[in-house]
């Protein structure tokens, strides 16, 4: 993992299945660009759509969703004010606040 300046690095962990997700500040993970969360499939490194707009604090999986929290009010371009839902393919915001 790199990027992010001096307290660049991984900041939270979730296993959702055989998949281990990485959350922090970071822009790459093994070479793939990766803004500031990635998956570990147990054999590379992938971007989940283009990131969070900035630092990710916490993880957690349920069913096939993963809840993301942090410093950020983006993910995938989608306004979410520090906190979004990846289902494995997109984006989205938790409520209205």
């Amino acid at each position: 993992m790199a990027g992010g300046g001096a307290f660049a690095g991984v900041q939270a962990l979730a296993v959702n299945g055989t998949d281990l997700y990485a959350g922090g500040i970071f822009t790459t993970a093994g070479g793939v660009p990766a803004n500031y969360i990635a998956k570990w499939n147990g054999m590379s490194w992938s971007a989940l759509g283009t990131g969070t707009g900035g630092s990710v604090w916490a993880l957690a999986a349920s069913g096939m969703d993963l809840y993301v929290g942090g410093g950020f009010g983006t993910a995938g371009g989608v306004t979410v004010n520090y906190i979004a839902k990846w289902n494995g393919t997109s984006w989205s915001a938790l409520g209205t606040d």
